[in-house]
């Protein structure tokens, strides 16, 4: 694994979340939900949480929240605590 999901993924297992202001900020990844991806493809069960926010221009938006739920174990399989 390179880099970017290895910071990912340290974090994760250090916070409750993550979203792609805290990739930014912290790692310069701009692309998260691309690395989300590729970390699910390789079998972690990552959640993905919508929340809803009030901009500074009183309008609604949304970003996703990122939960780590699962790793895979050695077969490649989510680990759910089964």
């Amino acid at each position: 694994m390179r880099g970017s999901k290895v910071a990912i993924l340290e974090w994760m297992r250090k916070h409750p979340w993550i979203t792609s202001k805290i990739a930014f900020e912290k790692f310069g990844i701009t692309r998260l939900s691309a690395r989300i991806k590729e970390l699910r493809d390789k079998g972690y069960d990552i959640e993905t949480i919508m929340v809803e926010t009030t901009t500074r221009f009183g309008e609604t938006s949304r970003y996703a929240r990122y939960v780590l739920r699962g790793e895979p174990n050695e077969e490649g399989y989510k680990d759910k605590g089964d």
